[in-house]
């Protein structure tokens, strides 16, 4: 249906074909000027259909409205290229990646309007999600590096390594703007866009998380450079977070890719632990005894806490017994005026 003139109004007449269509699994509807109520209208309609792809290249979309119980329930690429969505319709679309059962693995959003504040609205929804593989945001001129800054965060958190395992593993395609291309975070992001690439095509998607730890977390060049991208003070504190359990693989890839000297700091830093563990009673008996110091510190909190309570019952029945007593000669007094 590219390229035929349509309008709302043709999209509200086909709407109880849409309702209808049981075999539809591409709608092609690019260069029509349908607006955002003709997609609106159009993406309710195709709620139950088994749709798996739906272009709207070019149709004029200042923004679009989702309602999140009118999505198609199997989509699989949008395509919203070449129209005027800006942070607004980006909240709309966070509604479609943020579902609990989602399912869109491509979306294309390129030649927008979409700016920083766009991309972070994206980026955030994009934590949880674990379908969209393919994000096109090329030729949005609104975006800068701070845009950007957000999108590395989502793929490669760095400030732990806690975050960094709980970063995006999915995500591993992506375009942006020609300008960000060359430039360093251009060139970070593509590092570890193509770490989600490989672990996806290779190991099934399992993996990339501790391969994200391994080669930017130990590797103390690139963790510094990527603590600059993100705007974080760069230290060696991530090294200290490794568990021992992690420490072969560690140290054998620590030494393979970075060298010695990362090799040494990355055995210091889990030293500690691992003799910790290989004395299970000792660390077993210390967390006992700190147990039983927090035991200590509750029956004594219980204590004062009995104790005041004690206080304040005593209080309230000496003011008790002080009302009666009042009530009882004024009762007196009462009594004596009478008889005089």
């Amino acid at each position: 249906l590219n390229e035929n003139g349509l309008s709302v109004a043709a999209v509200r007449s086909m709407v109880p074909f849409l309702q209808n269509a049981n075999t539809f699994l591409t709608l092609n509807i690019d260069y029509n000027n349908i607006t955002t109520e003709g997609f609106s209208l159009m993406f309710r309609a195709l709620r139950d259909s088994p749709i798996r792809l739906i272009s709207v290249n070019h149709c004029g979309l200042d923004s679009i409205a989702i309602d999140d119980a009118y999505v198609p329930n199997n989509l699989r690429t949008l395509l919203l290229n070449g129209n005027k969505i800006n942070a607004d319709g980006c909240r709309q679309i966070a509604k479609l990646l943020q579902r609990e059962n989602a399912t869109l693995e491509q979306l294309r959003l390129g030649h927008n309007k979409i700016d920083d504040e766009g991309i972070e609205i994206l980026a955030n929804a994009l934590r949880s999600n674990t379908s969209l593989i393919l994000l096109n945001l090329d030729n949005n001129l609104g975006v800068t590096i701070e845009g950007m800054k957000s999108v590395l965060k989502l793929i490669n958190d760095i400030s732990s390594i806690k975050a960094t395992l709980q970063s995006n593993h999915t995500l591993y395609s992506m375009t942006f703007n020609d300008s960000f291309e060359e430039a360093d975070i251009g060139f970070k992001l593509r590092q570890v866009l193509e770490i989600n690439w490989l672990f996806y095509k290779i190991e099934g998607g399992t993996g990339p998380d501790r391969e994200k730890v391994i080669l930017t977390q130990l590797d103390s060049k690139l963790r510094a450079e990527m603590c600059s991208l993100q705007g974080l003070e760069h230290s060696c504190k991530p090294l200290t977070e490794i568990g021992p359990l992690l420490l072969p693989e560690v140290l054998e890839i620590a030494g393979r890719y970075h060298g010695l000297s990362e090799f040494y700091e990355s055995f210091r830093a889990c030293f500690a632990d691992l003799w910790a563990t290989n004395n299970r009673e000792t660390v077993l008996q210390q967390k006992k005894e700190e147990i039983a110091k927090e035991l200590d510190a509750l029956a004594a909190k219980r204590l004062e806490l009995e104790n005041q309570m004690a206080d304040v019952n005593t209080e309230i029945a000496a003011i008790r017994q002080h009302t009666e007593v009042v009530a009882d000669d004024g009762l007196h007094s009462s009594k004596r005026q009478r008889m005089s």
